[in-house]
């Protein structure tokens, strides 16, 4: 009787439990939806032209895209904490300071892979040990120029203090180099070559992405910038999100193969002149990678950084999950 009673109470129980699982209140996943609108920000800089090819259209996929220039990367991180944009194009080391501070984002992708020179119009600099007991300019503190300048410096065997690190934002220093006022500086493209092109005694000495293989060898890329996406938007949106990568990708290759037509975009947006912008591609390494392609590169990078200050890239190297997966 028992094993009776037993049976009719698994049947019933079989019964409720699929009730259940069909009844209204419990909802079977829902299918992710498009955004609306995607927001971009990224700062006046090479990896920025690809995104002006298709935020002229206004939107990917039916989506709507707003692209914001930001003008520091403080402006860039408040918007990030606030939830105020989908997509970021930052500094690596700046991710991987949010990443450590608990931000919730991830590295989708890396675009610059080196494009800082060291110019001089001094006859007796040509390597870094010749810079000692001068004074050298440099993009602001904790910026890519920063960490990599005191990078070269260390591996060069220059003791701190040896040189003299002067600290302005890019284009002022690119301003006082045109103008005779600075002597040694580290600039990115295309600054560099707006110097270049605007005082002849200027000359490039040094080239950050040979100077990285010189150390890291022949076969190391010099990973400089991506682009971090928000989770809770990768989450909500993972076909966005993929739809996303694919136009940038194909918008970083048209740039790098077509710069004379992506010039006039750089000048209209970034007040870059067009015959400065075709020549800076000359020395500008533009390569779309996922984040999770760039895994290796990256954590080469930051591991460098953080040997030298762990201050550089938060106290520590961020784990796996900074990757976004493919």
């Amino acid at each position: 009787m028992w094993k009776t009673r037993v049976a009719i109470l698994l049947t019933m129980a079989m019964f409720l439990f699929a009730a259940g699982c069909g009844a209204s209140g419990d909802k079977m996943p829902e299918k992710p939806v498009q955004p609306e609108k995607i927001v971009v920000q990224a700062p006046v800089a090479p990896p920025t032209t690809p995104l002006f090819k298709f935020a002229a259209d206004g939107e990917i996929e039916g989506m709507k895209l707003e692209l914001i220039l930001y003008k520091s990367v403080e402006e860039a991180t408040t918007r990030i904490a606030k939830g105020e944009a989908d997509f970021t194009v930052l500094p690596l080391n700046v991710a991987a300071k949010l990443y450590n501070k608990q931000v919730d984002i991830s590295l989708a992708n890396v675009s610059t892979w080196g494009i800082l020179y060291l110019l001089t119009t001094d006859s007796q600099v040509a390597d870094w040990p010749d810079l000692k007991g001068k004074e050298l300019y440099v993009g602001a503190q904790g910026s890519s120029p920063d960490v990599l300048t005191r990078y070269f410096i260390s591996k060069n065997g220059i003791k701190e203090g040896d040189i003299e690190l002067a600290f302005l934002n890019s284009p002022e220093i690119a301003q006082l180099m045109i103008n005779g006022l600075v002597e040694n500086a580290v600039l990115p493209e295309p600054a560099a070559t707006q110097v270049l092109m605007n005082n002849n005694k200027v000359r490039l000495a040094r080239d950050f992405f040979a100077d990285w293989q010189l150390f890291e060898g022949q076969e190391a890329r010099l990973p400089q910038a991506g682009m971090v996406v928000r989770n809770e938007f990768a989450r909500l949106h993972p076909s966005a999100v993929t739809e996303f990568q694919k136009v940038y990708r194909d918008a970083v290759n048209w740039t790098v193969a077509n710069p004379a037509e992506a010039a006039p975009l750089a000048a209209a947006k970034m007040d870059i002149a067009a015959p400065v912008f075709v020549k800076s591609m000359e020395r500008t390494r533009l390569f779309f990678a996922t984040g999770a392609e760039a895994r290796e590169d990256v954590h080469t990078y930051l591991s460098r950084l953080l040997d030298i200050s762990p201050d550089m890239v938060g106290g520590k190297l961020p784990d796996e999950k900074f990757f976004l997966a493919d």
